[in-house]
């Protein structure tokens, strides 16, 4: 089980994000600033939304109950482990 939480931390807090980042499309690349500026706000707006997005990592959507659940469950097998229970 501690192997699964270590995974879905290591892909929600750094495969994705990186993913992210590098993925991102550079859609400025082809405007200067006169340009961007006689575009409707509201595109203007999308425009600027899509540079300046950033990932919310999944697991801390809820307010982290999710971490917290799995603390509860690993905390619970460590325990059972240390007095020796099956």
């Amino acid at each position: 089980m501690a192997v699964v939480y270590a995974v879905i931390c290591i892909f929600d807090f750094i495969i994705v994000p990186s993913w992210i980042g590098m993925t991102r499309a550079d859609v400025l690349a082809g405007f200067e600033m006169m340009q961007l500026t006689t575009l409707d706000p509201q595109v203007q707006i999308k425009l600027i939304d899509s540079l300046t997005y950033q990932h919310m990592p999944f697991t801390l959507q809820g307010g982290g109950l999710f971490h917290l659940a799995f603390g509860a469950l690993l905390t619970g097998s460590a325990l059972n482990r240390l007095r020796g229970d099956k």
